[in-house]
C-alpha cells in the first residue's frame, strides 16, 4: 500500500482532489476534521499530518495482524 508522504500543502491539496489512493483519504480527512477543523490548508502542519498518517496506517495494519492471526487460530 502506497502511504502519501507530503512536502507542502499544495501536496495535500492535490491529494484531496485525486481519487488515485482513495484508501488512505479517510485518514486525512479525519486528521482535517479532527486536529485542523479551524485552519486553512496552507496552515497545517504537514509533519504532524505525515505522523497521523504513518500512526493510523499502523493501526490498521495491527489491527489486520491481530484478526488474521486469530483467524488462523480459530478464534
Amino acid at each position: 500500500m502506497f502511504a502519501p508522504r507530503f512536502k507542502c500543502f499544495e501536496d495535500v491539496e492535490h491529494f484531496l482532489q485525486d481519487d488515485s489512493e482513495a484508501w488512505c483519504l479517510p485518514m486525512v480527512e479525519e486528521y482535517m476534521e479532527l486536529i485542523a477543523p479551524e485552519m486553512l490548508l496552507e496552515d497545517i502542519n504537514i509533519e504532524e499530518l505525515n505522523g497521523w498518517i504513518e500512526h493510523e496506517l499502523s493501526s490498521v495494519t495491527q489491527g489486520y495482524e491481530g484478526w488474521e492471526n486469530d483467524r488462523y487460530r480459530g478464534a
